[in-house]
């Protein structure tokens, strides 16, 4: 996790915390964890390796999918695209609950 946080701070210019990323596999080809992280639309994100990365592209959650099934997008990525859209929704799903569950506990009867 320190290497994910280091190297995308030294990569896009910020910096984020542990809990912003989510882990989603390991890639077994390269042997290296692939997280997520959700980037607000207006946030702008320098491209600051040019000389090793193109610019940086955001896209929503279901046209990534689309691009990972026509085979657009890195292989780890088209290869596990299910399991990570699982995943995904899996978190969602927990952190809608938890949500539920706190405002819920808060009603004065």
């Amino acid at each position: 996790m320190k290497a994910a946080l280091k190297e995308f701070e030294k990569e896009t210019g910020f910096v984020t915390e542990p809990e912003d990323f989510k882990f989603l596999l390991n890639d077994f080809n390269y042997n290296c964890d692939v997280y997520t992280l959700k980037v607000h639309l207006n946030t702008e994100l320098d491209l600051i390796e040019s000389n090793k990365n193109e610019k940086y592209e955001k896209f929503f959650f279901r046209a990534y999918k689309r691009m990972a099934k026509k085979d657009h997008t890195i292989p780890i990525h088209t290869i596990c695209i299910e399991l990570i859209f699982y995943r995904i929704k899996l978190k969602s799903e927990i952190l809608k609950r938890k949500a539920t569950k706190q405002s819920q506990s808060k009603k004065i009867l």
